[in-house]
């Protein structure tokens, strides 16, 4: 049993939802942010708030997923994303389920006498399934890329928000600003890729996913 695997699917959904909070929360700052570089800095409470909103969410994103982070690299990259052979037999198992569930709607249909498309081959099925294992295997090192960069982009915007709690542009003026955006910017993109990603790789294979299709499919 890994680390928080029984709540992996929990801290999964609340990692997600953080996360669509950080890009939202970022992007906003940034729209907030971008009169400033012009010198109007008359949003700037406003802007502090967001910006200790989306540092604290960042942090938060990154705890949660360094909780669910040994469910994924386990049970999503070692047993599935890096395993051709899991890829194959789980694209030949999904082929299958996709037959039956396709006689099954023809019954329903009342077409049980008409003549079903042919059933591909074990070959077809085989053929299809070829590039999957590059595939997945690209999605798994992308992954890693992700970390680095949501790594950085809660630096940035940590940056940004003790930038703008300690910046009074009656003292200090505005020649900051155009330092305290890019901090922003930087921190909304990284947000994004790793949004994009994350989205990616759940695509391929949620937390915990896998064992239960093996099991069905059979060895």
């Amino acid at each position: 049993m890994l680390f928080a695997e029984e709540q992996a699917r929990w801290i999964l959904v609340l990692h997600t939802a953080t996360a669509a909070a950080v890009v939202a929360v970022a992007t906003h700052l940034v729209v907030w942010l971008r009169p400033f570089v012009r010198g109007r800095v008359g949003r700037l409470p406003g802007a502090r708030k967001l910006a200790v909103i989306s540092a604290g969410l960042y942090v938060l994103t990154l705890v949660l997923g360094n909780l669910v982070y040994p469910v994924y690299k386990v049970r999503v990259r070692i047993e599935y994303l890096e395993q051709p052979g899991a890829v194959v037999r789980d694209h030949q198992r999904r082929a299958e389920m996709a037959l039956e569930a396709e006689a099954e709607h023809r019954a329903l249909l009342g077409q049980a006498g008409a003549t079903p498309p042919p059933a591909p081959t074990d070959a077809e099925i085989l053929e299809q399934a070829a590039h999957l294992p590059r595939r997945t295997a690209k999605v798994a090192r992308w992954f890693d890329v992700k970390e680095h960069w949501v790594a950085l982009g809660a630096a940035l915007a940590v940056g940004c928000a003790v930038m703008l709690l300690a910046w009074d542009p009656r003292k200090h003026g505005v020649a900051i600003a155009p330092m305290v955006f890019l901090l922003a910017l930087g921190a909304a993109l990284a947000a994004w890729l790793g949004a994009i990603i994350g989205v990616t790789v759940s695509s391929y294979r949620a937390v915990g996913a896998l064992s239960l299709i093996l099991s069905a499919g059979g060895p």
